[in-house]
């Protein structure tokens, strides 16, 4: 599945309308290559990808929590200085309002992380625009559907900065990785962009996860993030 193009008319922050599954929010970027970064964060509405651990099940349908115009959204980031801006969601590519909303940010010189399942494949333009690419294919613990799975992930090479973040519940899972990476042919994806981070919503459940998965990370010559946001705040909205 490939998302649509880019549009090829300048975008008036005033006049699109973004649904959002949770109020805009300043804080840590809690997990990935720029773990702890301050960063502004759009929670997209909707998603059909479905993962049963899914810690924002509240984003998959509406009524979105609130509809801010692109507008109101820079004012935010500008307020906020020298922050990046985090698109997420749910599954931010089914949004209709992404396309959109990327080239307002962009056109605003904004640094853009997106955190995506991976399913949808993005286009030349975005692949162009967006800096960052968090992707985050499915292992069989989430349960998703097969039509949820990526076709291809060929596209990470034609991507900017790359990242592939993998929820993992406890060590076994390496092997699924390491299953993963040769499905998609990405048995030579640099190791420095291949990232574990635990699964878990609140510390107590992810904390006796911490170790082991570090450790195989580290074996294997991969990242590890833990879920930052997690340990600060616990299982809270917002943060």
């Amino acid at each position: 599945m490939t998302g649509p193009p880019m549009g090829t008319s300048k975008t008036e922050p005033a006049a699109l309308r973004v649904p959002l599954a949770d109020p805009l929010f300043y804080s840590l970027q809690g997990e990935g290559a720029t773990l702890g970064r301050p960063s502004v964060f759009i929670r997209l509405m909707g998603c059909t990808v479905g993962c049963v651990w899914c810690d924002t099940k509240y984003s998959w349908e509406g009524p979105p929590v609130c509809e801010l115009s692109a507008e109101e959204i820079l004012a935010y980031c500008r307020e906020r200085k020298g922050c990046q801006v985090i698109v997420t969601g749910g599954e931010p590519l089914e949004s209709p309002a992404f396309f959109p909303l990327i080239d307002v940010l962009k056109e605003a010189g904004l640094r853009v992380e997106v955190e995506t399942s991976g399913y949808i494949e993005p286009g030349p333009a975005l692949l162009d625009r967006i800096d960052q690419w968090n992707v985050s294919p499915k292992l069989k613990s989430a349960a998703i559907a097969v039509d949820k799975q990526p076709q291809s992930l060929e596209w990470l090479r034609r991507a900017k900065e790359p990242f592939l973040k993998f929820v993992l519940h406890k060590t076994d899972e390496i092997a699924e990785v390491e299953a993963l990476l040769g499905r998609y042919g990405l048995e030579d994806f640099p190791l420095d962009r291949i990232i574990i981070s635990p699964g878990g919503k609140k510390y107590e459940h992810m904390k006796p996860r911490l170790l082991p998965l570090a450790e195989a990370a580290l074996e294997k010559g991969w990242r590890f993030t833990p879920r930052l946001h997690v340990i600060l705040w616990g299982d809270k909205r917002g943060m």
